[in-house]
């Protein structure tokens, strides 16, 4: 008995450490019982035999440790390291296969001796286990505002950033694309903004080490090497991280091995892109009436008789032979995507491992535009004995980004479509047309013309050592080196419109990072009593980053094939700089866990930073977290519910802080100048900024209530979470007077709010393993926030508006402020018009918001803001008989956006191409778009009409795949195959009528989407996976 006994326990030292303790827990109990079938053991009934088998997941993966039970009995075993198993049994019993996280199986036993097994993953009973920073917890366990995303969530969308990939999967997390360049970052806000002149970008932690360099951290990782992403939302979960967790926190886990046989994986996708949406310029011939209509102005109110007036020879001949060039034909053309990844998986009892290389390229939309990267990983996890562990995260990542001229889409959309790119022998022309202000975008995409190139290498390599010093007591020792390094060169030729014919020009930019993180994590986890468990968290921890950078640029380059790389025989233009910048950020953290009978839940936590940005007195801040949870549906009175399966009330307060303090911004800087020194010059450095010793982080307090729900049994499930968040200590720039020599001071004086409700729902419709399954998720967010104070203030100390900065008290941060268009001026209002503003019929008519009857700058108000009333997604996934069947639509409301592209591309003044728009004349007498007008490059109050309702629904993902059946698989000697085709951004719902109002070429937060915008990117792709 006691040999079967330790066999029993042997078999399960595979098992991960959760399952581990439930298994050692269940053979306990068990203990007795099993005596008692073994007693009986020599005895066998009549008709016994001896049945065996192996038991696997859906990837052909034996699994240890599953538990094998003769219904109605107490006899039973588990399987080995292999998924084998053994036991003895008669003909007409059933055979109970159950593991945890995985659907139970039941088998009758018949003639056969041999029974496999195949167990698939129970998504509506599995108590998740999720990362918390520092630690892990089930889900039921957790307090705090956390949201999961998985591998399979992940992996369905053909993308090179793994950000990208969970748009619209987590209720509260804005995530929008920064245009449609290849490998362009996004922008991700965490339940909105909360500083005003800082970054709103959340902290990325990969493989338990916080990123140094934001954003650009996760462009470098292949999304198919991920495992889960948690996104943590509120103080209290994010107050672990200190000063770097104001703007909420990402945590991402990369795919380790797992004991087992080894497992090879194969996945691609190739595909062909388009821009998603187009606008509708004019073509030739309604280009020439607005030519034509814009005259009027400077000939008497009358249209020139002889089109020779006012159009040269090309134009002309155009028009004679109904010749219309549409530039944005010539230069947008279709796009391809591919990716390849290779993955090896496995691992014994001693030893897991997961190796992956990745291959990602895509050729944009736009010839000189394109991204390609190589990834490779392994992550490898080593157990030395029962108390030692070692392991490491290896990554190395080498992309290649060209970045392509801004100048390309621009020239394209205001070209004029009477002009031709080519001459008659086929050649480009450099000038479409005699006229000069505009030149063929086509040059720019000539072959080494133009060149943007942005390359970047980087090394990310943590390792870890475990030390279980007892059951009950663990030190893990991490150290994560990052080395990073970025070239960006750049060459315009003579061909591009900077330098339209001339002698070269180029510049190169190096950036050298290299940073690590050192951190001591002591864990300390006891069952005080029986129903009483206590988890202390303790950490130091310090990173340190040192970045240098130089930047060098030259003109008169003498042979073009030159570019960048040899630019000692070109003429330095002035700009040679170098810089080095260093920072330390020192910290130590406590928390604690601390729970009742599984169902009173607390956490408690403290983080100390300490930051070698600020000034000695200033360095160190400390940021308190703590939560509660009452789970319910664990009480008497509910837990024989047939109904309400979880039922979990949360609540939660922390602080948080944003390094928002550049390095050496506390010590002023200074900058050369020149000054009179007898009857010479001489030079010297100066102060261009007051210093300030008492510049400190901003502060975030968020107070989150939360419910956690889940109905029959699990099939439906999700959470809703109200929130409210007060910064302060916002830096801004105080006005100084003019006598102290210096405009302003930057100091800690604003304060914003925001509040939000989020709201998901997941539920499992049908869930039918050998027939239809159907499963959707939904997820909504609403969001309000304001600005409370700022530097500007009232005889009585209040702050009031910066209408300098558009920043208003009461306001979100970003608004639109202007005057409010309410027509046209008809040609019976010209009085009214010249008295109010002068102007004529046929100009803007705007609003008197005071009705004094004249229009000033205080007839100015917010028409509205970047903020939506809610965005989310919803998801459907259908399974039938190997196929399955998914789709994914993401949608925004309520915001309001300005096209900087109508600002630029609707001036009506008659050399650029317009947007087709229904503009006013004598004899068509609109209140939509005002007069053509050669005399002014813009209308008069032009940017009253780049407002628009930005709303929209789009069609993020669709997919549909196959699987192929184990009488195939096994044939072709492996374990999975599955074909697929995807599409994505297929279309949208919008009333923006010109590109997708999500795409913003500059900074998101300008809400603006300008006439240099690469338009997004729709998708057909056809895709593989294959598991050996």
């Amino acid at each position: 008995m006691k040999k079967r006994f330790k066999e029993l326990f042997q078999v399960q030292g595979s098992i991960p450490v959760w399952k581990n303790i439930f298994l050692k827990i269940s053979l306990v109990a068990c203990l007795g019982i099993f005596n008692t079938s073994y007693a009986f053991e020599d005895v066998d009934p009549p008709f016994q035999k001896q049945v065996s088998g192996v038991v696997t997941d859906t990837e052909d993966i034996p699994l240890a440790g599953v538990s094998v039970v003769i219904v109605g009995t107490v006899t039973g075993t588990v399987t080995d390291f292999d998924g084998k198993y053994s036991i003895t049994a008669e003909e007409g019993q059933t055979l109970e296969f159950s593991y945890i996280g995985m659907s139970s199986k039941s088998v009758v036993v018949g003639s056969s001796s041999i029974i496999n097994v195949t167990m698939e993953e129970d998504l509506q009973s599995l108590d998740e286990v999720i990362i918390t920073g520092y630690g892990t917890q089930k889900k039921g366990e957790v307090t705090a505002a956390i949201s999961s995303v998985d591998a399979s969530a992940i992996e369905k969308i053909a993308t090179s950033s793994s950000i990208d990939a969970i748009k619209g999967q987590v209720a509260g997390v804005d995530i929008q694309a920064d245009g449609g360049r290849p490998g362009e970052n996004s922008t991700v806000r965490i339940r909105g903004r909360r500083s005003i002149g800082a970054s709103n970008d959340p902290l990325y932690v990969i493989d338990g080490i916080p990123q140094i360099s934001g954003t650009e951290s996760v462009s470098d990782i292949n999304p198919q090497d991920i495992q889960s992403m948690q996104i943590l939302k509120d103080a209290a979960a994010t107050a672990i991280y200190g000063s770097r967790g104001a703007n909420g926190v990402i945590l991402i886990t990369t795919k380790r091995g797992r004991v087992g046989k080894t497992k090879v994986t194969y996945s691609s996708h190739i595909g062909t892109t388009s821009a998603s949406r187009l606008v509708d310029m004019m073509d030739g011939e309604e280009f020439a009436d607005l030519k034509r209509e814009s005259r009027r102005t400077s000939w008497n109110g009358t249209i020139p008789t002889d089109d020779q007036v006012f159009l040269d020879p090309i134009e002309l001949e155009s028009i004679e032979q109904g010749r219309s060039t549409d530039w944005l034909d010539l230069v947008l053309d279709n796009g391809w995507q591919t990716n390849h990844q290779f993955g090896v998986s496995g691992g014994s009892e001693k030893t897991t491992f997961n190796a992956s290389l990745g291959y990602f390229n895509e050729q944009g939309i736009i010839s000189n535009m394109d991204f390609e990267r190589f990834t490779g990983r392994i992550n490898l996890d080593h157990r030395i004995n029962d108390i030692f562990k070692v392991g490491v995260s290896f990554s190395i990542s080498n992309s290649i980004q060209n970045w392509g001229s801004s100048a390309t889409m621009g020239e394209a959309l205001a070209n004029n479509p009477l002009g031709v790119p080519y001459d008659e022998a086929g050649e480009l022309l450099f000038l479409p047309t005699n006229d000069g202000i505009r030149t063929n975008p086509l040059n720019e995409l000539v072959d080494g013309a133009y060149i943007d190139e942005r390359k970047t290498t980087r090394i990310f390599a943590p390792v870890y050592l475990d030390i279980n010093i007892n059951p009950e007591l663990k030190w893990t020792t991490t150290f994560g080196p990052d080395i990073r390094y970025r070239r960006r060169g750049q060459f315009r030729g003579s061909l591009t419109n900077d330098n339209r014919g001339g002698p070269g020009d180029a510049s190169i930019e190096h950036n050298d990072n290299f940073g690590y993180t050192l951190e001591n994590l002591l864990t300390f986890n006891k069952a005080v009593t029986d129903n009483q468990n206590l988890k202390v968290t303790l950490l130091q921890s310090i990173q340190k980053s040192r970045q240098e950078n130089s930047y060098t640029a030259v003109a008169n380059i003498p042979y073009e094939s030159q570019q960048f790389y040899n630019m000692g025989s070109a003429s330095v233009k002035g700009d040679i700089s170098s810089g080095l910048v260093e920072w330390t950020l020192s910290s130590f953290m406590g928390r604690v866990n601390y729970d009742i009978d599984g169902k009173y839940l607390f956490q408690g936590s403290l983080r100390a930073d300490g930051s070698s940005r600020l000034a000695e007195e200033n360095k160190w801040n400390y940021f308190p977290g703590f939560s509660a949870g009452w789970r319910i549906s664990e009480e008497d009175f509910m837990i024989d519910s047939s109904t309400i399966s979880e039922l979990k009330l949360r609540a939660s307060y922390g602080e948080v802080g944003n390094t928002s303090v550049d390095p050496y911004q506390t010590a002023g800087r200074l900058e050369g100048t020149a000054y009179a020194y007898g009857e010479s010059t001489a030079l010297g450095f100066g102060l261009n900024e007051i210093p300030n010793s008492d510049l400190g982080w901003e502060v975030s307090k968020t107070i989150d209530i939360g419910l956690d729900y889940g109905l029959f049994n699990g099939r439906i499930s999700g959470a809703l979470d109200y929130y409210s968040t007060k910064t302060t200590d916002i830096l801004l720039n105080r006005s100084l007077p003019y006598t102290s020599g210096y405009q302003s001071i930057l100091q800690n004086i604003g304060a914003t709010a925001s509040s939000g409700l989020e709201f998901n729902v997941n539920a499992y419709i049908l869930d039918n393993p050998d027939g239809l399954s159907w499963d959707i998720g939904f997820n909504i967010a609403g969001l309000k926030e304001e600005i409370t104070e700022l530097a500007l203030k009232d005889e009585n100390g209040n702050s009031i508006d910066d209408v300098g900065n558009q920043w208003f008290i009461g306001q979100p941060i970003n608004v639109f402020y202007d005057y409010e268009k309410i027509g046209i001026y008809q040609t019976s209002e010209e009085a009214l018009a010249n008295s109010a503003e002068g102007k004529v019929p046929g100009e803007i008519k705007l609003k008197d918001q005071d009705g004094d009857g004249v229009i000033t700058p205080d007839d100015r108000i917010i028409l509205g803001s970047d903020v939506p009333d809610f965005y989310g997604g919803i998801t459907n996934n259908f399974s039938y008989k190997g196929f399955d069947f998914s789709f994914f639509f993401y949608f925004r409301q309520g915001q309001m956006i300005r096209s900087r592209f109508h600002d630029s591309n609707n001036s009506l003044f008659g050399r650029y191409n317009n947007l087709d728009v229904d503009y006013w004349t004598v004899d068509n007498p609109t209140n939509a778009y005002p007069r053509p007008n050669e005399n002014q490059e813009s209308a008069k109050n032009a940017s009253t009409m780049s407002y628009f309702d930005g709303s929209y629904v789009k069609l993020r993902n669709v997919s549909l795949g196959y699987n192929f059946p184990k009488s195939i698989t096994e044939k072709l000697k492996l374990s999975n195959l599955r074909l697929y085709v995807a599409g994505q951004n297929l279309f949208s719902i919008t009333d923006y009528d010109t590109f997708d109002p999500e795409s913003s070429e500059t900074d998101q937060e300008d809400g603006g989407l300008s006439s240099s915008t690469v338009p997004s990117n729709k998708m057909f792709s056809l895709g593989l996976n294959v598991t050996f």
